[in-house]
């Protein structure tokens, strides 16, 4: 998680009554370790506020380590029955459908667990280079277009692109990856580009259930693959009721 996109989720998020966050169910969450050591700024401006206005939070991801409360397969009928039971009422899916083969399927699990009234939260990257976790699918989509194709039954309610910070740290930190990206640059489709960039989107689903999404754009800008910058978009939307 960029520390931009960080920021900007803990703003949409303040925006919002604490009986919509809790209990808000984190999924992809990694371990205690990264959330607070190797990327501090995603426990420090999204999870940390949350605590303080006392929301319940549960952070679930495939493996069983210090910090995730359920290991659990969304994609799995046992993993989506456990997850199920949270009952939550806000849900974030950060960068997690680039590192899928089957995004549909996991969007629409997504959308399966998010209740009436309900807040789904996803970001995926718009203009970020290759990062295999265990792998990377590219999947760098439009927000509008992942809102139409994964989520047609919920309704975008906020999205945006968000600056970001350039690719140059990186390569300063670990000059390796430029070797890669110049092989990648030739001809291969997984080819990065030269700034970071996330993509989030919101939607409401339809009577009966609920769901928000932040991501998605309106009025979103492209990201230019060699602009100077990374850009992100984001938004929300509800379910209709």
């Amino acid at each position: 998680m960029l520390e931009v996109e960080a920021r900007w989720l803990r703003a949409r998020l303040q925006e919002l009554p604490d009986a919509e966050l809790s209990p808000l169910l984190n999924l992809g969450s990694s371990d205690l370790q990264f959330r607070t050591e190797v990327q501090p700024w995603i426990d420090r401006e999204v999870f940390a506020p949350l605590r303080a206005r006392g929301a319940a939070i549960v952070h679930s991801d495939l493996k069983t380590l210090p910090g995730v409360d359920i290991a659990a397969d969304a994609l799995s009928e046992a993993g989506l029955s456990r997850l199920r039971a949270v009952g939550a009422r806000a849900i974030l899916c950060c960068n997690m459908l680039e590192h899928v083969t089957d995004r549909a399927a996991l969007a629409e699990r997504l959308a399966a667990l998010v209740p009436a009234g309900g807040l789904l939260v996803v970001t995926v990257p718009f203009s970020y280079p290759y990062h295999p976790d265990p792998i990377d699918t590219y999947y760098r989509p439009d927000p509008e277009d992942m809102s139409r194709e994964l989520f047609p039954g919920l309704r975008l309610v906020r999205a945006e692109i968000v600056d970001g910070p350039t690719y140059a740290p990186e390569l300063l930190r670990r000059p390796w990856l430029l070797v890669r990206d110049v092989r990648k640059l030739a001809g291969l489709r997984d080819s990065p580009s030269g700034t970071a960039a996330r993509a989030c989107a919101g939607w409401v689903a339809p009577t009966g259930s609920a769901a928000r999404c932040c991501g998605g754009s309106r009025g979103c800008r492209s990201a230019r693959s060699r602009s100077a910058s990374t850009r992100a978009w984001r938004g929300s939307a509800r379910r209709p009721r």
